[in-house]
């Protein structure tokens, strides 16, 4: 299957950083270089030269993405480097595609940042629809727009129902993520002196 990678509005060098779990390396850059064949420009830890800060690298990276590709897994979902590049690329304000490469359960403090946020579950769909729909959703970040709203294709009604209440009743696991990722924020401040 060819999907042209043809991200209108997308600026000329814009391209993706990857954000994996490395025990899952061999499965990404399958996908890494079907996205390359499809004219996508792609940055993943292979150029990340011996000898350099790599710290440094994946943070210029990430800020000079147009885009982020997260390949979900438990494992890159307990990855400390994993979870700094995705709030990394949060706080720097790129979108972020998420694919569920296995059954996955945001952290509290990922379902707060990302909780909102389509994932493609790769290993739910058959191949060709996996790449069609990843395809689609990267043009789209790196035109930087927002994926399509669900229903969006069905007209708005004039009976509509009400909008929901402005406070969740589920509001208790948001602070105790919010509380807890302050709490690791600060023991990790407290341990860098």
């Amino acid at each position: 299957m060819q999907v042209a990678a043809d991200p209108a509005g997308a600026r000329a060098g814009a391209y993706l950083f990857v954000c994996y779990a490395h025990d899952q390396r061999d499965l990404v850059v399958q996908e890494i270089d079907w996205l390359r064949e499809q004219g996508f420009e792609v940055w993943f830890d292979e150029a990340i030269d011996a000898g350099q800060r790599w710290s440094e690298d994946l943070a210029l990276a990430i800020e000079g993405c147009a885009a982020m590709l997260f390949f979900m897994s438990p494992r890159s979902l307990s990855s400390r480097y994993c979870l700094d590049e995705i709030h990394f690329a949060l706080e720097c304000d790129r979108p972020i595609v998420p694919v569920e490469v296995e059954p996955s359960e945001l952290t509290p403090g990922l379902r707060l940042s990302l909780g909102g946020t389509h994932r493609i579950f790769m290993h739910r769909m058959a191949a060709e629809d996996f790449r069609s729909k990843l395809a689609s959703g990267l043009q789209r970040a790196l035109a930087g727009l927002p994926p399509p709203a669900r229903g969006a294709s069905a007209p708005a009604t004039a009976n509509a129902p009400p909008p929901g209440p402005l406070f969740s009743a589920h509001w208790r696991p948001v602070a105790l993520g919010v509380f807890a990722a302050l709490v690791a924020f600060i023991a990790m401040m407290a341990a860098g002196r």
